[in-house]
């Protein structure tokens, strides 16, 4: 019995210790300030805070009734998507069921 605390008190402290470095590098990398960067949507709900806010200001009320569909694309899927898509270096990742597909939003 006690080897089996002994070892309990061991992973927990190696999972804390593993938690907290993982928390230092995404703020060092910036990540955690997801949401303020527009060129790539790395996290879903753009940042870890999840608000989906993006500051860009092209689409509004006064925009939005000249959008129209430029193209389509069909994932053969009855399901329909079930992930927000990433964007990466101008490359748009989408998941659903059946495929990962990477489309060149370029």
């Amino acid at each position: 019995m006690k080897l089996l605390a002994t070892a309990s008190a061991v992973l927990l402290s190696a999972a804390t210790t593993v938690a907290a470095q993982t928390l230092d590098e995404l703020k060092n990398d910036g990540q955690l300030n997801d949401a303020l960067k527009t060129d790539n949507v790395l996290t879903y709900g753009m940042g870890y805070h999840q608000q989906r806010y993006s500051p860009l200001n092209q689409i509004n009320p006064g925009t939005i009734k000249r959008l129209v569909p430029v193209w389509s694309l069909s994932l053969d899927n009855n399901w329909g998507e079930q992930a927000q898509p990433i964007v990466y270096n101008g490359v748009m990742y989408v998941t659903n069921a059946r495929h990962t597909v990477a489309i060149d939003v370029g």
